[in-house]
């Protein structure tokens, strides 16, 4: 993964349709469709790990919305966050936090803050299998 840097140098451009699975992180193995509903490019949870189904997620929750792309070629969209007690297994709050979206080559995806994608908040692929 230290390497991985590599495939954005120069950003694929392409759209983040498709389906793309979570790497490097404690929701690793999440695989999220990104598909048009009505006007809007949105991201719809497909397969969830353990550790996403334990803190509140359900397969079907609209985790990215309001996908857009940008002048630069690069996308914005906001990531559904769900606050989980563990003391109640409650989810005690949801909101939208703001990112932008790379798309890489050879199939990586980042969401990221800066205005450059080397210090992602979130790493994703493209994710093959049958979801």
């Amino acid at each position: 993964m230290a390497m991985d840097f590599l495939f954005f140098l120069l950003p694929a451009g392409e759209s983040p349709q498709g389906l793309w699975m979570r790497t490097g992180d404690h929701f690793a193995g999440c695989v999220l469709r990104v598909e048009t509903m009505g006007t809007e490019l949105v991201g719809r949870l497909v397969v969830l790990p353990g550790s996403m189904f334990r803190a509140g997620w359900i397969e079907g929750d609209l985790k990215w919305r309001n996908i857009s792309r940008e002048r630069g070629g690069g996308w914005r969209m906001q990531d559904l966050r769900k606050h989980y007690d563990t003391r109640s297994a409650t989810v005690t709050m949801v909101d939208y936090c703001e990112y932008r979206l790379t798309v890489g080559m050879c199939g990586h995806l980042r969401l990221h803050t800066g205005a450059l994608p080397f210090f992602p908040v979130q790493r994703w692929v493209r994710y093959a299998g049958a979801a």
